[in-house]
């Protein structure tokens, strides 16, 4: 036995000291991991159509689906998506939305940045970051840094706003919690100081050609001006987390404008079946005074008009100008990759620079998907 283990005393030894290397590499691997699962973001929750671009490769979205980090995210004009990352945070993507989601692997600790391009999404923070976590949203010419919270966050790109050209606008609405602002100039560089943007209130973050400013800092939010799906995901967060609005309020809100909608819906109906009816009039008549009495009978369509609230300025509402070509707003996803593919900082904004410019002009063929 003793002549066994002398013949073999090297490879004993060899054994011994690999288990222990793995036992220690376990209990290092469990010290710094404090025993959190490694995190796995999904689809939770999906309305009409969605993709995902991930490596360069365009899929649709679907109920469960893992996302990665880095994936695109865009949902087209119909389709709204709901993720859950570590169970407790939530983003709502709306329709005409496109994004990239970027984090590290491990649940409730470390970074993740939401990189809106373009379109509006809201950020529900059910518990509060813990010291070693960030929660980031960024836009090419701001950011949201939060703890816990719940807050609406829409980028566009204007040709003309305010007398402005070229203005990339960042729109903030925050429901609950206090949250920071930063204004970024056409650089991406930091532009003033950080702001503080109290619950119930919102703000603007503006960059053009010849403007660098925070817009509507803190003024109360007119939750009427919101559309249908932004207020059922605000009353959905009002159910599962308690937000600074009584459930009533939003519940109130949503009810008036559900009510306008209708009441527009019809109107435009309405409208139609009288113009349908006068033409036909018009054809039949010979008398001009007759044709132009009932011409004036006419009950024009309503046109939307915009609040003079930042609230009230939606993508919807939103009238584009200036630029000719392809517009960026109309892209519904920009691969992740290539030279200037973007690397988590800046919201996109090299996807940005890369396909249309500075002055929002396509200067590259860049590469695009179509759903």
């Amino acid at each position: 036995m003793l002549k066994i283990l002398s013949e073999n005393i090297k490879l004993i030894l060899i054994g011994m000291i690999a288990v222990l290397m793995i036992i220690s590499a376990a209990i290092v691997i469990s010290l710094y991991f404090g025993g959190d699962v490694m995190r796995r973001p999904s689809i939770v929750d999906i309305s009409g159509s969605a993709h995902v671009i991930r490596d360069g490769k365009q899929f649709n979205a679907d109920k469960n689906i893992k996302i990665h980090s880095g994936d695109l995210i865009s949902t087209d004009s119909n389709g709204s998506l709901r993720i859950s990352i570590d169970g407790d945070k939530y983003i709502f993507a709306e329709p005409n939305t496109v994004l990239y989601i970027y984090f590290t692997d491990v649940a409730f600790k470390g970074d993740i940045s939401v990189n809106l391009s373009k379109g509006a999404v809201i950020c529900q923070l059910n518990n509060k970051l813990k010291k070693n976590s960030t929660f980031m949203l960024k836009t090419p010419n701001g950011t949201v840094d939060v703890k816990g919270t719940v807050f609406r966050t829409a980028f566009d790109l204007l040709g003309d706003y305010m007398g402005y050209s070229n203005v990339m606008i960042t729109e903030v609405q925050n429901f609950d919690g206090d949250i920071s602002l930063q204004l970024y100039d056409k650089e991406q560089q930091p532009f003033d100081l950080p702001m503080v943007l109290v619950e119930r209130t919102c703000a603007q973050m503006l960059t053009g050609d010849d403007i660098c400013r925070y817009g509507y800092l803190n003024y109360d939010i007119d939750l009427r001006s919101l559309n249908e799906n932004t207020l059922k995901e605000v009353l959905r967060a009002s159910n599962e987390k308690g937000i600074a609005y009584s459930t009533d309020e939003v519940n109130a809100a949503f009810i008036s404008v559900q009510n306008i909608n209708r009441m527009k819906e019809t109107s435009v109906y309405s409208d139609t079946e009288t113009t349908a009816e006068t033409s036909v009039t018009e054809i039949s008549e010979t008398d001009e005074e007759t044709t132009n009495d009932t011409a004036g009978t006419f009950t024009s369509v309503p046109t939307e008009t915009t609040s003079s609230s930042y609230s009230g300025t939606t993508l919807e509402t939103h009238v584009y100008t200036t630029n000719s070509g392809v517009k960026w707003w109309e892209i519904t996803g920009i691969a992740d990759t290539g030279e200037n593919a973007d690397d988590g900082d800046n919201g996109g904004y090299d996807e940005f620079l890369n396909f249309f410019g500075e002055n929002g002009t396509t200067v590259t063929a860049g590469t695009s998907a179509e759903p």
